[in-house]
């Protein structure tokens, strides 16, 4: 992924002429544009569709990575909804990024990634081998600090935070069968430490992994 981010600086900075056009802020890249038509037939991707955990230790492409993340949580509408149904339109799951380069934040507005950590650590997302063999490992967290002010019980906003997380990582799965790819979602992990190493706040839970990636 670093290597790719500096070919989208220089690309950028030649179409612009200007670093502060290239980005908003230090370490965010923007994403190429995700495919949007053409591919598997959805009836195709969900019957192939399955839990696989065997990787070829291959990084995605800076395109793959694009189209990945639109068809997990991406924005497929003006007023800003995106491509998987929330309760109530509030937008309260975030995908993270572990890459071999480093560990990275979705931001499905502007379609870009913010760097969080750098290196690699993939290995640290779970206990088994393979998970540091994925292209990536999405993380998803929840935020019931969005949900301030409303009066639905908390253990309901979590539970809609975990119907949140499914459908995105559905869309995930479909993605990677309709690609050929491997996918498996894992629910063990080490969540303090993650928490630590994502700089998340109070009140953002680390809910699901998934781990994606070509098969070997």
């Amino acid at each position: 992924m670093r290597k790719i981010l500096v070919a989208v600086v220089f690309i950028a900075l030649i179409a612009s002429n200007s670093f502060a056009d290239a980005f908003d802020e230090v370490n965010l890249v923007k994403l190429p544009e995700p495919t949007k038509t053409g591919g598997m037939s959805l009836a195709e991707a969900i019957t192939n569709r399955h839990s696989g955990r065997e990787f070829a230790e291959v990084d995605l492409t800076l395109q793959e990575l694009s189209d990945l993340l639109y068809m997990t949580a991406g924005i497929n509408r003006p007023n800003g909804l995106r491509v998987h149904p929330v309760a109530m339109a509030i937008q309260d799951t975030t995908v993270y990024v572990f890459d071999s380069d480093g560990v990275y934040k979705y931001n499905p507005l502007s379609h870009s990634l913010s760097l969080v950590a750098e290196g690699d650590h993939r290995q640290e997302t779970g206990k088994q081998e393979f998970v540091g063999k994925a292209a990536v490992n999405l993380a998803y967290v929840h935020d019931i600090n969005l949900w301030e002010g409303n009066k639905a019980p908390k253990e309901v906003i979590r539970q809609w935070g975990f119907a949140h997380t499914g459908a995105a990582m559905q869309n995930a799965y479909l993605f990677a069968a309709s690609k050929g790819w491997n996918a498996v979602v894992r629910g063990s992990f080490d969540a303090e430490n993650l928490a630590k190493l994502m700089q998340l706040e109070d009140g953002q839970t680390i809910t699901l992994i998934q781990s994606i990636g070509p098969k070997p």
